[in-house]
Protein backbone atom coordinates (compact mmCIF):
# COMPACT_ATOMS: atom_id res chain seq x y z
CA UNK A 1 0.00 0.00 0.00
CA UNK A 2 1.00 3.51 -1.22
CA UNK A 3 -0.11 6.70 0.84
CA UNK A 4 -1.53 9.26 -0.46
CA UNK A 5 0.99 11.78 -0.71
CA UNK A 6 0.04 15.89 -1.30
CA UNK A 7 1.78 18.98 -2.04
CA UNK A 8 0.16 21.59 -0.15
CA UNK A 9 -0.93 24.96 -2.16
CA UNK A 10 1.26 27.81 -1.57
CA UNK A 11 -0.28 30.14 1.53
CA UNK A 12 0.26 33.70 -0.05
CA UNK A 13 -1.65 33.24 -3.39
CA UNK A 14 -4.07 35.58 -2.68
CA UNK A 15 -2.97 38.96 -1.01
CA UNK A 16 -0.62 41.71 -1.96
CA UNK A 17 2.33 43.18 0.15
CA UNK A 18 3.63 40.00 1.96
CA UNK A 19 0.40 39.38 3.30
CA UNK A 20 -2.87 37.47 2.35
CA UNK A 21 -5.98 35.83 3.23
CA UNK A 22 -6.20 33.59 6.33
CA UNK A 23 -7.68 29.88 6.51
CA UNK A 24 -8.97 31.28 9.16
CA UNK A 25 -12.81 29.37 8.67
CA UNK A 26 -13.55 25.82 10.31
CA UNK A 27 -15.82 22.96 9.57
CA UNK A 28 -18.51 24.47 11.59
CA UNK A 29 -18.35 27.97 9.93
CA UNK A 30 -18.82 26.78 6.69
CA UNK A 31 -21.12 24.15 7.29
CA UNK A 32 -23.27 26.61 9.12
CA UNK A 33 -22.68 29.25 6.24
CA UNK A 34 -23.55 26.67 4.02
CA UNK A 35 -26.96 25.90 5.67
CA UNK A 36 -28.12 30.09 6.51
CA UNK A 37 -26.24 31.54 3.59
CA UNK A 38 -28.97 31.48 1.26
CA UNK A 39 -31.87 32.34 3.83
CA UNK A 40 -31.90 36.12 3.44
CA UNK A 41 -34.37 38.69 1.93
CA UNK A 42 -34.75 36.41 -1.40
CA UNK A 43 -36.72 33.75 1.09
CA UNK A 44 -38.55 36.21 3.31
CA UNK A 45 -39.15 39.49 1.30
CA UNK A 46 -38.83 38.40 -2.08
CA UNK A 47 -41.06 35.37 -1.76
CA UNK A 48 -44.06 37.39 -1.00
CA UNK A 49 -44.03 39.09 -4.43
CA UNK A 50 -43.40 35.62 -6.10
CA UNK A 51 -46.45 34.22 -4.34
CA UNK A 52 -48.33 36.84 -5.11
CA UNK A 53 -47.48 36.95 -8.78
CA UNK A 54 -47.17 32.96 -9.61
CA UNK A 55 -49.43 31.99 -6.91
CA UNK A 56 -49.79 29.61 -4.16
CA UNK A 57 -48.80 26.45 -6.21
CA UNK A 58 -46.79 28.20 -8.61
CA UNK A 59 -44.04 30.02 -6.48
CA UNK A 60 -42.61 26.91 -5.10
CA UNK A 61 -42.56 25.46 -8.59
CA UNK A 62 -40.82 28.54 -9.69
CA UNK A 63 -38.31 27.88 -6.51
CA UNK A 64 -38.30 24.36 -6.84
CA UNK A 65 -37.00 24.76 -10.65
CA UNK A 66 -34.16 26.83 -10.19
CA UNK A 67 -33.30 24.98 -6.56
CA UNK A 68 -32.27 22.15 -9.08
CA UNK A 69 -30.55 24.47 -11.24
CA UNK A 70 -28.73 25.50 -7.87
CA UNK A 71 -27.73 22.46 -7.06
CA UNK A 72 -26.28 21.39 -10.13
CA UNK A 73 -24.28 24.82 -10.34
CA UNK A 74 -23.00 24.26 -6.71
CA UNK A 75 -22.00 20.51 -7.71
CA UNK A 76 -19.98 21.86 -10.69
CA UNK A 77 -18.33 24.61 -8.94
CA UNK A 78 -17.70 22.18 -5.72
CA UNK A 79 -15.79 19.85 -8.45
CA UNK A 80 -13.92 22.60 -9.62
CA UNK A 81 -13.09 24.63 -5.93
CA UNK A 82 -11.61 21.08 -4.19
CA UNK A 83 -9.02 21.08 -7.39
CA UNK A 84 -8.77 25.07 -6.98
CA UNK A 85 -9.95 26.52 -3.68
CA UNK A 86 -9.91 30.35 -4.86
CA UNK A 87 -11.68 33.50 -3.58
CA UNK A 88 -12.48 34.10 -7.06
CA UNK A 89 -14.18 31.18 -8.01
CA UNK A 90 -16.24 32.63 -10.64
CA UNK A 91 -14.03 35.08 -12.29
CA UNK A 92 -10.89 32.73 -11.94
CA UNK A 93 -12.77 29.16 -13.27
CA UNK A 94 -14.34 31.10 -16.19
CA UNK A 95 -11.60 32.89 -17.42
CA UNK A 96 -9.22 29.94 -17.15
CA UNK A 97 -11.53 27.21 -18.42
CA UNK A 98 -12.89 29.43 -20.95
CA UNK A 99 -11.57 32.56 -22.29
CA UNK A 100 -9.93 35.40 -20.35
CA UNK A 101 -12.74 38.13 -21.52
CA UNK A 102 -15.45 35.68 -19.81
CA UNK A 103 -13.67 35.78 -16.63
CA UNK A 104 -13.67 39.54 -16.82
CA UNK A 105 -17.00 39.65 -17.85
CA UNK A 106 -18.44 37.44 -14.98
CA UNK A 107 -16.26 38.75 -12.63
CA UNK A 108 -17.56 42.29 -12.71
CA UNK A 109 -20.57 40.88 -13.86
CA UNK A 110 -20.59 39.38 -10.07
CA UNK A 111 -19.59 42.12 -8.21
CA UNK A 112 -21.30 45.05 -9.92
CA UNK A 113 -24.51 42.70 -9.43
CA UNK A 114 -23.72 41.61 -5.90
CA UNK A 115 -23.41 45.04 -4.70
CA UNK A 116 -26.72 45.90 -6.33
CA UNK A 117 -28.19 42.88 -4.48
CA UNK A 118 -26.48 44.34 -1.46
CA UNK A 119 -28.50 47.47 -1.67
CA UNK A 120 -31.51 44.81 -1.97
CA UNK A 121 -30.45 43.67 1.50
CA UNK A 122 -29.75 46.59 3.26
CA UNK A 123 -33.33 48.40 1.91
CA UNK A 124 -35.33 45.02 3.27
CA UNK A 125 -33.55 45.79 6.46
CA UNK A 126 -34.80 49.37 6.34
CA UNK A 127 -38.30 48.35 5.74
CA UNK A 128 -38.65 45.92 8.79
CA UNK A 129 -37.18 48.62 11.05
CA UNK A 130 -39.58 51.20 9.57
CA UNK A 131 -42.55 49.37 10.51
CA UNK A 132 -41.48 49.32 14.01
CA UNK A 133 -40.17 52.85 13.92
CA UNK A 134 -42.34 54.63 11.63
CA UNK A 135 -41.26 58.25 12.19
CA UNK A 136 -37.78 57.26 10.88
CA UNK A 137 -36.98 57.62 7.29
CA UNK A 138 -35.55 54.06 6.18
CA UNK A 139 -32.33 56.25 5.13
CA UNK A 140 -31.16 56.21 8.60
CA UNK A 141 -31.60 52.16 9.32
CA UNK A 142 -30.01 51.82 5.89
CA UNK A 143 -26.67 54.11 7.09
CA UNK A 144 -27.09 52.25 10.74
CA UNK A 145 -27.07 48.44 8.78
CA UNK A 146 -23.86 49.29 6.60
CA UNK A 147 -21.84 50.30 9.11
CA UNK A 148 -22.33 46.91 11.43
CA UNK A 149 -21.59 45.24 8.31
CA UNK A 150 -18.40 47.18 7.45
CA UNK A 151 -17.10 46.62 11.27
CA UNK A 152 -18.09 43.12 11.12
CA UNK A 153 -15.84 42.04 7.88
CA UNK A 154 -13.08 44.69 8.98
CA UNK A 155 -11.80 42.81 12.31
CA UNK A 156 -10.92 39.21 10.86
CA UNK A 157 -11.89 36.41 8.89
CA UNK A 158 -12.84 33.89 11.95
CA UNK A 159 -15.17 36.92 13.78
CA UNK A 160 -17.21 37.25 10.17
CA UNK A 161 -17.35 32.80 10.45
CA UNK A 162 -18.24 33.14 14.27
CA UNK A 163 -20.99 36.26 13.42
CA UNK A 164 -22.31 33.97 9.91
CA UNK A 165 -22.37 30.47 12.51
CA UNK A 166 -24.70 32.32 14.78
CA UNK A 167 -26.78 34.58 12.60
CA UNK A 168 -27.24 31.26 10.50
CA UNK A 169 -28.56 29.17 13.47
CA UNK A 170 -30.94 32.07 14.50
CA UNK A 171 -32.66 31.76 10.54
CA UNK A 172 -32.22 28.23 10.50
CA UNK A 173 -34.32 27.79 13.82
CA UNK A 174 -36.75 30.68 12.80
CA UNK A 175 -37.53 28.26 9.55
CA UNK A 176 -37.95 25.27 11.44
CA UNK A 177 -40.40 26.54 14.07
CA UNK A 178 -41.84 28.00 10.95
CA UNK A 179 -42.85 25.10 9.51
CA UNK A 180 -44.07 23.01 12.26
CA UNK A 181 -46.66 25.74 13.26
CA UNK A 182 -47.75 25.71 9.61
CA UNK A 183 -48.14 22.38 9.54
CA UNK A 184 -49.89 22.23 12.53
CA UNK A 185 -52.28 25.25 11.03
CA UNK A 186 -52.78 23.13 8.12
CA UNK A 187 -54.33 20.50 9.99
CA UNK A 188 -56.20 22.81 12.39
CA UNK A 189 -54.36 21.66 15.53
CA UNK A 190 -53.56 26.17 15.87
CA UNK A 191 -55.05 28.86 15.07
CA UNK A 192 -58.11 30.06 14.67
CA UNK A 193 -58.81 28.87 11.35
CA UNK A 194 -59.50 25.58 12.30
CA UNK A 195 -58.76 22.86 10.02
CA UNK A 196 -56.97 24.06 6.46
CA UNK A 197 -55.81 21.57 4.32
CA UNK A 198 -55.70 22.55 0.74
CA UNK A 199 -58.74 24.82 1.13
CA UNK A 200 -56.32 27.69 0.00
CA UNK A 201 -55.58 25.94 -2.97
CA UNK A 202 -58.32 26.78 -5.26
CA UNK A 203 -58.15 27.35 -9.26
CA UNK A 204 -57.75 31.36 -8.96
CA UNK A 205 -54.81 30.87 -6.53
CA UNK A 206 -52.59 28.48 -7.50
CA UNK A 207 -52.00 29.67 -11.05
CA UNK A 208 -53.26 33.01 -10.70
CA UNK A 209 -51.62 34.86 -13.86
CA UNK A 210 -51.56 31.25 -15.72
CA UNK A 211 -48.17 29.50 -15.76
CA UNK A 212 -46.60 31.94 -17.67
CA UNK A 213 -46.23 34.05 -14.66
CA UNK A 214 -44.00 30.98 -12.99
CA UNK A 215 -41.53 31.33 -15.33
CA UNK A 216 -41.14 35.10 -15.42
CA UNK A 217 -40.92 35.00 -11.83
CA UNK A 218 -37.87 32.57 -11.77
CA UNK A 219 -35.68 35.72 -12.29
CA UNK A 220 -36.19 37.27 -9.36
CA UNK A 221 -36.18 33.73 -7.93
CA UNK A 222 -32.85 33.54 -9.35
CA UNK A 223 -31.62 36.59 -7.48
CA UNK A 224 -33.07 34.84 -4.12
CA UNK A 225 -30.45 31.82 -4.08
CA UNK A 226 -27.27 34.62 -4.47
CA UNK A 227 -25.17 34.07 -1.12
CA UNK A 228 -25.58 30.14 -1.91
CA UNK A 229 -21.99 30.44 -3.74
CA UNK A 230 -20.11 32.02 -0.66
CA UNK A 231 -19.54 28.03 0.35
CA UNK A 232 -17.36 27.89 -2.67
CA UNK A 233 -15.65 31.33 -3.02
CA UNK A 234 -14.85 30.88 0.90
CA UNK A 235 -12.86 27.80 0.10
CA UNK A 236 -9.68 29.53 0.00
CA UNK A 237 -10.22 30.98 3.25
CA UNK A 238 -11.22 27.21 4.42
CA UNK A 239 -9.29 24.50 6.87
CA UNK A 240 -9.04 21.45 4.83
CA UNK A 241 -11.50 22.70 2.08
CA UNK A 242 -11.13 19.53 0.02
CA UNK A 243 -13.03 17.50 3.12
CA UNK A 244 -15.15 20.37 4.05
CA UNK A 245 -16.35 21.90 1.12
CA UNK A 246 -17.80 18.95 -0.41
CA UNK A 247 -19.41 18.22 2.93
CA UNK A 248 -21.38 21.61 2.90
CA UNK A 249 -22.10 21.20 -0.90
CA UNK A 250 -23.75 17.89 -0.64
CA UNK A 251 -26.45 18.92 1.70
CA UNK A 252 -27.35 21.73 -0.42
CA UNK A 253 -30.40 20.05 -2.35
CA UNK A 254 -31.93 19.08 0.98
CA UNK A 255 -31.85 22.69 2.61
CA UNK A 256 -33.64 24.27 -0.71
CA UNK A 257 -36.59 21.34 -0.18
CA UNK A 258 -36.93 22.23 3.61
CA UNK A 259 -36.28 26.14 3.79
CA UNK A 260 -37.33 27.61 -0.03
CA UNK A 261 -39.62 24.60 -0.94
CA UNK A 262 -41.08 23.47 2.13
CA UNK A 263 -41.38 26.70 3.91
CA UNK A 264 -43.11 28.70 0.52
CA UNK A 265 -45.42 25.64 0.26
CA UNK A 266 -46.91 26.02 3.94
CA UNK A 267 -46.98 29.73 3.74
CA UNK A 268 -49.22 29.43 0.34
CA UNK A 269 -51.24 26.56 1.66
CA UNK A 270 -51.74 28.97 5.44
CA UNK A 271 -51.80 32.62 4.04
CA UNK A 272 -53.95 33.48 1.07
CA UNK A 273 -51.48 34.56 -1.78
CA UNK A 274 -53.48 38.01 -2.17
CA UNK A 275 -52.26 39.14 1.65
CA UNK A 276 -48.90 38.43 0.37
CA UNK A 277 -46.09 41.17 -0.85
CA UNK A 278 -43.22 43.05 -0.52
CA UNK A 279 -44.29 44.87 2.43
CA UNK A 280 -46.66 42.40 4.04
CA UNK A 281 -44.43 38.67 3.65
CA UNK A 282 -45.94 35.78 4.77
CA UNK A 283 -43.54 34.40 6.94
CA UNK A 284 -44.71 36.94 9.53
CA UNK A 285 -48.74 36.76 8.22
CA UNK A 286 -48.48 33.35 9.15
CA UNK A 287 -47.55 34.11 12.87
CA UNK A 288 -50.47 36.56 12.85
CA UNK A 289 -52.83 33.87 11.47
CA UNK A 290 -51.54 31.93 13.86
CA UNK A 291 -53.23 33.96 17.08
CA UNK A 292 -49.72 34.20 18.91
CA UNK A 293 -49.15 37.79 20.83
CA UNK A 294 -46.11 39.19 19.51
CA UNK A 295 -45.14 36.58 17.30
CA UNK A 296 -45.24 38.29 14.13
CA UNK A 297 -42.90 41.51 15.62
CA UNK A 298 -40.46 38.43 16.51
CA UNK A 299 -40.59 37.06 13.25
CA UNK A 300 -39.77 40.63 11.54
CA UNK A 301 -36.77 40.91 13.98
CA UNK A 302 -35.75 37.37 12.69
CA UNK A 303 -35.90 38.60 9.26
CA UNK A 304 -33.77 41.77 9.92
CA UNK A 305 -31.31 39.62 11.34
CA UNK A 306 -30.93 37.53 8.44
CA UNK A 307 -31.18 40.63 5.89
CA UNK A 308 -27.84 41.83 7.77
CA UNK A 309 -26.49 38.42 7.58
CA UNK A 310 -26.89 38.30 4.05
CA UNK A 311 -25.74 41.57 3.48
CA UNK A 312 -22.68 40.81 5.61
CA UNK A 313 -22.05 37.58 3.67
CA UNK A 314 -22.35 39.39 -0.21
CA UNK A 315 -19.52 41.81 1.46
CA UNK A 316 -17.94 39.02 1.98
CA UNK A 317 -18.06 37.55 -0.97
CA UNK A 318 -17.58 40.46 -3.30
CA UNK A 319 -14.38 41.54 -1.65
CA UNK A 320 -13.13 38.26 -2.43
CA UNK A 321 -14.20 38.80 -5.93
CA UNK A 322 -11.97 41.78 -5.78
CA UNK A 323 -9.15 39.89 -5.13
CA UNK A 324 -9.07 37.50 -7.74
CA UNK A 325 -9.66 40.80 -10.13
CA UNK A 326 -6.88 42.44 -8.78
CA UNK A 327 -4.73 39.82 -8.99
CA UNK A 328 -5.68 38.70 -13.11
CA UNK A 329 -5.27 41.87 -14.11
CA UNK A 330 -9.04 42.89 -14.11
CA UNK A 331 -9.23 45.57 -11.51
CA UNK A 332 -6.35 48.19 -9.98
CA UNK A 333 -3.93 46.19 -8.00
CA UNK A 334 -4.93 48.41 -4.92
CA UNK A 335 -7.94 46.41 -4.09
CA UNK A 336 -6.00 43.20 -3.98
CA UNK A 337 -4.50 44.51 -0.87
CA UNK A 338 -4.87 42.69 2.24
CA UNK A 339 -3.62 44.01 6.01
CA UNK A 340 -2.04 41.97 8.55
CA UNK A 341 -5.40 40.42 10.05
CA UNK A 342 -6.04 39.00 6.28
CA UNK A 343 -8.67 41.82 5.28
CA UNK A 344 -8.74 42.98 2.09
CA UNK A 345 -9.60 46.39 3.38
CA UNK A 346 -9.80 48.59 0.39
CA UNK A 347 -11.77 46.26 -1.01
CA UNK A 348 -14.77 45.65 1.76
CA UNK A 349 -14.74 49.53 2.17
CA UNK A 350 -15.75 50.02 -1.79
CA UNK A 351 -18.17 47.44 -1.47
CA UNK A 352 -19.95 49.11 1.35
CA UNK A 353 -19.81 52.50 -0.38
CA UNK A 354 -21.65 50.91 -3.56
CA UNK A 355 -24.21 49.55 -1.69
CA UNK A 356 -24.85 52.75 -0.72
CA UNK A 357 -27.46 52.79 -3.67
CA UNK A 358 -30.25 51.67 -0.85
CA UNK A 359 -30.32 55.28 0.12
CA UNK A 360 -32.12 56.48 -2.90
CA UNK A 361 -35.67 54.85 -0.83
CA UNK A 362 -35.14 58.09 0.87
CA UNK A 363 -36.90 59.52 -2.40
CA UNK A 364 -38.82 56.65 -3.98
CA UNK A 365 -41.08 53.46 -2.38
CA UNK A 366 -38.84 51.17 -0.77
CA UNK A 367 -41.27 48.37 -2.19
CA UNK A 368 -40.71 49.42 -5.83
CA UNK A 369 -36.74 50.13 -5.91
CA UNK A 370 -36.40 47.01 -4.16
CA UNK A 371 -38.47 45.20 -7.13
CA UNK A 372 -36.05 46.91 -9.20
CA UNK A 373 -33.24 46.07 -7.79
CA UNK A 374 -34.17 41.84 -7.35
CA UNK A 375 -34.89 42.42 -10.94
CA UNK A 376 -32.52 43.63 -12.58
CA UNK A 377 -29.74 41.69 -9.62
CA UNK A 378 -31.84 38.64 -10.79
CA UNK A 379 -31.14 38.56 -14.36
CA UNK A 380 -27.66 39.74 -14.15
CA UNK A 381 -26.97 36.61 -12.20
CA UNK A 382 -27.73 34.31 -15.19
CA UNK A 383 -24.24 35.51 -16.66
CA UNK A 384 -22.29 34.07 -13.54
CA UNK A 385 -24.10 30.80 -13.12
CA UNK A 386 -23.87 30.49 -17.40
CA UNK A 387 -20.39 31.40 -16.93
CA UNK A 388 -20.00 28.48 -14.05
CA UNK A 389 -21.40 25.95 -16.25
CA UNK A 390 -19.82 26.47 -19.40
CA UNK A 391 -16.25 26.49 -16.94
CA UNK A 392 -17.57 23.12 -15.45
CA UNK A 393 -18.23 21.84 -19.39
CA UNK A 394 -14.44 22.93 -19.85
CA UNK A 395 -13.01 21.68 -16.79
CA UNK A 396 -12.30 18.37 -17.49
CA UNK A 397 -11.11 18.54 -20.71
CA UNK A 398 -8.89 21.43 -19.84
CA UNK A 399 -7.52 18.89 -16.48
CA UNK A 400 -6.41 16.16 -18.85
CA UNK A 401 -4.93 18.11 -21.68
CA UNK A 402 -2.71 19.61 -18.50
CA UNK A 403 -1.65 15.83 -17.83
CA UNK A 404 -4.07 15.68 -14.92
CA UNK A 405 -6.50 13.00 -13.91
CA UNK A 406 -10.52 13.32 -13.92
CA UNK A 407 -10.18 10.17 -11.23
CA UNK A 408 -7.95 11.86 -8.90
CA UNK A 409 -10.31 14.92 -8.52
CA UNK A 410 -11.58 14.36 -4.37
CA UNK A 411 -15.40 15.27 -5.98
CA UNK A 412 -17.12 14.65 -8.67
CA UNK A 413 -20.63 15.32 -10.25
CA UNK A 414 -22.31 12.41 -11.07
CA UNK A 415 -23.99 11.81 -14.52
CA UNK A 416 -21.35 14.68 -16.38
CA UNK A 417 -21.93 16.50 -18.48
CA UNK A 418 -25.79 16.36 -18.71
CA UNK A 419 -27.01 17.88 -16.32
CA UNK A 420 -24.74 21.01 -17.13
CA UNK A 421 -25.73 21.29 -20.11
CA UNK A 422 -29.87 21.37 -19.95
CA UNK A 423 -28.65 23.65 -17.02
CA UNK A 424 -27.32 26.16 -20.13
CA UNK A 425 -30.30 25.99 -22.18
CA UNK A 426 -32.59 26.68 -19.46
CA UNK A 427 -30.74 29.50 -18.24
CA UNK A 428 -30.55 30.64 -22.09
CA UNK A 429 -34.86 30.16 -21.96
CA UNK A 430 -35.38 32.18 -18.93
CA UNK A 431 -33.03 34.89 -20.66
CA UNK A 432 -35.26 34.77 -23.74
CA UNK A 433 -38.42 34.90 -22.15
CA UNK A 434 -37.53 37.54 -19.56
CA UNK A 435 -36.95 39.62 -22.85
CA UNK A 436 -40.20 38.26 -24.33
CA UNK A 437 -42.08 39.49 -21.19
CA UNK A 438 -43.10 43.45 -20.77
CA UNK A 439 -43.42 42.86 -16.86
CA UNK A 440 -39.68 42.01 -17.20
CA UNK A 441 -38.21 43.34 -19.78
CA UNK A 442 -36.96 46.16 -17.93
CA UNK A 443 -34.71 44.03 -16.68
CA UNK A 444 -33.26 42.52 -19.82
CA UNK A 445 -33.17 46.18 -21.30
CA UNK A 446 -30.68 47.38 -18.48
CA UNK A 447 -28.80 44.06 -18.59
CA UNK A 448 -28.06 43.39 -21.58
CA UNK A 449 -26.20 46.69 -22.25
CA UNK A 450 -24.34 46.24 -18.69
CA UNK A 451 -23.34 42.53 -20.63
CA UNK A 452 -22.21 44.48 -23.92
CA UNK A 453 -19.96 46.60 -22.25
CA UNK A 454 -18.08 44.24 -20.12
CA UNK A 455 -17.57 42.37 -23.26
CA UNK A 456 -15.72 45.47 -24.94
CA UNK A 457 -14.02 46.42 -22.16
CA UNK A 458 -12.68 43.03 -21.22
CA UNK A 459 -11.99 42.55 -25.06
CA UNK A 460 -9.97 45.64 -25.16
CA UNK A 461 -7.56 44.92 -21.59
CA UNK A 462 -7.77 41.02 -23.24
CA UNK A 463 -5.97 43.02 -26.64
CA UNK A 464 -3.51 45.15 -24.53
CA UNK A 465 -2.67 41.90 -22.40
CA UNK A 466 -4.11 43.30 -19.45
CA UNK A 467 -6.11 40.06 -18.48
CA UNK A 468 -3.86 37.36 -16.63
CA UNK A 469 -4.08 33.77 -16.09
CA UNK A 470 -4.33 32.60 -12.30
CA UNK A 471 -1.23 30.88 -10.76
CA UNK A 472 -2.48 27.50 -11.06
CA UNK A 473 0.18 25.37 -11.41
CA UNK A 474 0.61 24.66 -7.70
CA UNK A 475 -2.91 23.10 -7.35
CA UNK A 476 -1.96 21.14 -10.62
CA UNK A 477 1.24 20.25 -9.89
CA UNK A 478 -0.04 19.01 -6.23
CA UNK A 479 -2.98 16.56 -8.56
CA UNK A 480 -0.49 14.90 -10.59
CA UNK A 481 1.82 13.89 -7.61
CA UNK A 482 -0.56 12.82 -5.61
CA UNK A 483 -0.94 8.83 -5.71
CA UNK A 484 -3.90 7.07 -4.59
CA UNK A 485 -3.75 4.44 -2.20
CA UNK A 486 -3.99 1.24 -3.66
Amino acid sequence: MQAAKKIEEPKKQFGDQGNELHRGLKRRHITMMSIGGTIGTGLFLASGNVVSKAGALGGPIAYLVIGILVYVLMKGLGEMSTFMPTPGAYTTYSGLFVHPVLGFMVGWNLYINGFLGLGAEIVGGGMILNQFFPNIPPVVFCIGISLLILVLNLINVKSYGEAEYWFAGIKVFAIIIFLIMGVLMIFGVIGHQGFIGLSNWTSESVFPNGFTAVILMMTGVVWSYLGVETVVSAAGETVDPQKNVPKAINTIFFRILIFYVGSITVMGLVVPYKNVSVLSNGYAGLFDFAGIPGAAAIMNIVILTSLASAANSIVYLLSRTLIALSKEGKAPKALGKVNKRGIPTNAVILTLFLGQISLITNFVSPDKVFIWLTSIAGFNTLLGWFGSFLSHYRFRKWLVANGGSVDKLKFKMGTYPIPTIICLLVLVGIAIYTAYSPDTRFSFYIGVPMLILYFIIGRYLNKKGKLQEMNYEPFLKAHINETEIK
